[in-house]
């Protein structure tokens, strides 16, 4: 769940105004985002994935509404809806418990298209392990709006190597056999890695705690930090009453169907880091090739690249007109696609 906490003694104006004059992405112009207006069901968005198997069906869910990280139980829904933001169907997660969920992405494996929820969020730092709930995508949209029951059919349970981290990005790296976590409240964000081969099958029997209490906790493996996510629009900043360095931590990533560009949200702006053919992630997210800001400082908390590489899907929490979001991706961002090289980034 996102939490904005001012921090009015960091980030003077001088250095501000510095920021916004020296970097090269801070003042350009990108077309204005098409904005739409999310289900009021949908109040608290944390993730976003575009469907493999519809081009115009969005992926979506709430974190833990009533109490993030407290265990209260809540009804686990994974919500489908139109890119005009329009609800088509959701999907009742069966034997889950929902802590905090903060991502969730496409998969294939084995032929087959999933979703993968990410129960990551952990604002306290408190838990000791975290967990991933695979689940089959439905191949039909039913034809009027309904809640069909769903069962994962696999589950990872992981930790981190030096304890609780806090975690609201994730992304599936096909290429690599791999799902990605960016940490969120650490300067600077770490990146991590799991491979999706840990995955085991959902137990059949027992209650949803007894259930998770018999998988293998499995460690994430650190690939390295991830730079260069400073304000890009300064002065948007300094109006803003959501002030501080919390702005510009990480709550949400997405990798374009390429598997070559890693798109990275924060609460203010869009950061890209292109992975180039025979470099692997570690070197990749050091710096990014593009930036750019958001039509102002909210709660932003999910991303997904539409099935162009050129588009992405944008969330946010709360209720109302633009909650969300389309736009392109920034011309500096942008790879060629080459079918002999697309992903070929080498293994971390």
């Amino acid at each position: 769940m996102a939490l904005i906490e001012p921090d009015p003694h960091r980030w003077p104006l001088g250095l501000l105004l510095l920021l916004g004059s020296v970097s090269p992405f801070a003042w350009a112009a990108p077309p204005a985002p098409v904005e739409h207006e999310l289900p009021s069901a949908l109040d608290e968005a944390s993730g976003l994935a575009q469907s493999a198997q519809h081009a115009s069906l969005l992926w979506t869910h709430n974190d833990n509404i009533n109490d993030p990280g407290s265990m209260q139980r809540v009804t686990p829904l994974v919500y489908g809806i139109d890119h005009d933001g329009r609800w088509r169907l959701s999907l009742e997660l069966d034997g889950v418990v929902q802590r905090d969920w903060e991502a969730i992405e496409t998969v294939r494996i084995d032929g087959s298209h999933g979703l993968v929820v990410a129960d990551t969020g952990d604002n306290r730092a408190s838990w000791p392990d975290y967990v991933l709930w695979f689940i089959d995508e439905p191949g039909t949209i039913p034809p009027s709006a309904k809640t069909l029951a769903a069962t994962p059919t696999h589950l990872l349970r992981f930790r981190y190597p030096d304890g609780p981290a806090d975690t609201e990005a994730m992304a599936v790296d096909p290429q690599g056999g791999q799902i990605l976590l960016l940490t969120k409240r650490e300067d600077p964000p770490r990146l991590f890695a799991l491979p999706l081969s840990a995955r085991e099958a959902f137990p059949g029997e027992g209650s949803p705690r007894e259930r998770l209490a018999g998988a293998e906790v499995h460690e994430a493996r650190l690939l390295g930090p991830m730079g260069g996510l400073a304000p890009t629009d300064p002065i948007n900043w300094l109006l803003s009453p959501l002030t501080g360095r919390q702005t510009s931590l990480p709550t949400g990533m997405a990798l374009s169907p390429d598997g070559r560009l890693l798109a990275v949200l924060t609460y203010s702006s869009l950061y890209f880091f292109r992975r180039d053919v025979g470099e692997p992630w570690s070197e990749a997210i050091r710096r990014p090739v593009a930036s750019r800001s958001l039509p102002r400082i909210d709660q932003w908390e999910g991303i997904a690249f539409d099935r162009s590489p050129h588009l992405l899907h944008i969330v946010r929490e709360g209720t109302g007109p633009g909650t969300l979001l389309h736009l392109e991706v920034p011309e500096a961002a942008r790879v060629t696609h080459d079918p002999q090289t697309a992903g070929a980034g080498a293994p971390d």
